[in-house]
């Protein structure tokens, strides 16, 4: 994929030596009370610019949209934000305790790549998007002409040579920048590279790599909307918003870490836990265990699942079962994923939700990690599914098929923070 550097938009790091208080995560994670936290914490964060007070249908209040323009404006004529005369490529290391209870490190490069068609040897996807967050998105860059989250891209490098690279050029940073996310620990720090050799040198060595969208398949499809309106407008064929700010990390960083989305059902209408087993009979080898050997596993035809008292059982896919699903999904490798083995046999199969009940959550509830799940089964919820760590190799193929899967199949975690570097687009 060509990578450009790009003049990036950055709180001042004279008034702004630590970002912690005016960063924030992705708007599409942050609830109306941590937006109120994080605007508690600096009247200059930036999730003023990324959300309104509350939605009214698809839409955020129309005076949020042209109050982000006119913030931006302020905040650069009160010298809070400051562009970058000089293209750089800003390298980011988060430091950060996973679901899993142990501490890592993730390092990955912000830069600009070109909008493309999905496809296997450009942009590959995996998730299914939806019309309303794409809308809300596309109005808010219209209105400030600003990109102001990172699409997360992977991509294959088995030696890891780029961020080796990287990791030499450090010391030729112009800028350091630094900000501690504090709802979930996560320390970012970013380098911002400006030395044309090394960002050469990168350049180089992504040339002829796809990249796999890891997060933020609404922000790329919002991105490709925009593209459409502006070559529209402007007449012009180049154009900034033929380019797209994204955040690259490699497939092979021992850093990276994709975790697993939980589930739990509550408010099923004549849910019988003991008829919901006697119909798994058909499907699974049901392998009774104890509470204490519950632990996320990799193999994706076994499923854990928990009754509302908190009891784990091991569901085990017969081969008949998997051979069967296999012929009549779109694409056998989609077999090999445990959220389709359960939204295909158990939801809809069994419970019979129907993909629209799937799509607008009903009765369906999502958890990041295990003491959430538990929660949930002590508080209300009627039956429960712990899942398996998603496979790196079997989602970069998925993508590379043009195949969908479920929400929150993937959880690609620290979230990447807004606010450490901006985009504007200017034709």
């Amino acid at each position: 994929m060509s990578i450009q550097p790009f003049c990036g938009t950055i709180y001042n790091p004279e008034n702004f030596p630590n970002l912690s208080d005016v960063i924030a995560p992705p708007y599409d994670v942050i609830s109306p009370e941590e937006r109120r936290f994080f605007l508690s914490r600096s009247r200059h964060n930036c999730a003023r610019l990324i959300l309104g007070d509350e939605k009214q249908g698809d839409y955020f209040e129309d005076d949020f949209y042209k109050g982000a323009r006119d913030l931006l404006k302020k905040w650069h004529e009160e010298g809070i934000l400051e562009k970058r005369e000089q293209p750089g490529i800003f390298f980011l290391h988060q430091f950060f305790t996973g679901p899993d209870g142990e501490r890592h490190l993730r390092k990955g490069f912000i830069a600009l790549m070109p909008l493309a068609p999905y496809g296997p040897d450009t942009v590959r996807a995996h998730e299914k998007t939806h019309k309303g967050p794409i809308k809300d998105r596309l109005r808010l860059t219209a209105t400030t002409k600003t990109n102001f989250s990172q699409i997360f891209f992977t991509y294959q490098d088995t030696e890891n040579v780029v961020i080796k690279l990287l990791d030499e050029a450090v010391s030729k940073a112009v800028v350091k920048l630094y900000g501690k996310n504090e709802d979930t620990g996560v320390e970012n720090i970013c380098y911002l590279i400006e030395d044309e050799e090394i960002i050469t040198e990168v350049q180089k060595l992504m040339e002829d790599k796809p990249v796999f969208i890891a997060d933020g398949h609404h922000r790329y499809e919002t991105l490709t909307l925009y593209q459409g309106q502006r070559l529209n407008e402007t007449g012009f064929s180049e154009i900034e918003a033929n380019y797209i700010m994204g955040y690259f990390a490699s497939a092979q960083d021992t850093g990276l870490k994709i975790y697993p989305t939980h589930r739990t059902l509550r408010g099923l209408p004549d849910f019988s836990y003991q008829i919901l087993m006697d119909k798994l009979f058909e499907y699974f080898d049901i392998l009774q265990m104890d509470l204490e050997d519950v632990e996320l596993g990799h193999d994706h035809r076994h499923l854990i699942m928990a009754n509302e008292d908190g009891e784990p059982i091991t569901l085990a896919l017969k081969d008949s079962a998997f051979n069967d699903l296999r012929h009549r999904l779109e694409d056998p490798i989609l077999a090999e994923i445990d959220t389709v083995i359960l939204e295909e046999i158990i939801l809809k199969g069994i419970l019979k939700l129907t993909d629209e009940d799937i799509k607008q959550h009903h009765h369906i509830e999502y958890h990041r990690d295990v003491d959430s799940f538990w929660e949930a089964l002590r508080t209300g919820s009627q039956v429960g599914w712990i899942m398996n760590y998603p496979d790196k190799n079997i989602l970069y193929e998925i993508g590379g098929r043009g195949l969908r899967l479920p929400q929150k199949s993937t959880y690609f975690f620290p979230k990447l923070p807004t606010g450490m570097v901006f985009r504007e687009l200017e034709d």
